[in-house]
């Protein structure tokens, strides 16, 4: 899978790209998983800066994650025992082998990642999304 304008921060908690860098575990919550089957197999995954953040500062509203030709996907569900607002609070993302699509906790070290390895992001309460496509680019909303 190519991250085509990207790449994960050194943290293993955001995103990097020329001249930016988000924090998808401080200042931003996730809002929205959309799987869309036709004309072709894309994935969307967005985050929104919460109002009165201490994000305030950053240019960004939201931000998408929009994944095309997608090959395989998996949702971990949810521990019943977290409150729900722990469901849009990333606990980190990595890229993974495929060999290891039963794992969602686990953080790989991305600096031996292959190309064909799937990006599993993890959530606070345990769940998570682990994907794997042709691409996936960034969008920016300000």
């Amino acid at each position: 899978m190519e991250l085509t304008n990207f790449t994960i921060y050194g943290q293993y908690i955001g995103l990097e790209w020329p001249n930016g860098y988000a924090d998808l575990h401080n200042n931003f919550n996730f809002v929205r998983l959309v799987y869309q089957l036709q004309p072709q197999m894309r994935l969307l995954l967005e985050w929104q800066k919460p109002s009165g953040s201490q994000a305030a500062e950053l240019p960004y509203q939201k931000l998408r994650l929009v994944f095309e030709g997608v090959a395989y996907l998996k949702i971990n569900e949810r521990d019943p025992d977290y409150p729900f607002l722990e469901d849009e609070i990333l606990a980190h993302l990595s890229r993974t082998p495929p060999e290891a699509r039963d794992e969602f906790e686990n953080i790989y070290f991305n600096e031996d990642a292959q190309a064909h390895y799937d990006l599993t992001m993890c959530f606070q309460n345990g769940w998570g999304i682990k994907v794997n496509a042709d691409t996936v680019r960034l969008e920016l909303e300000s």
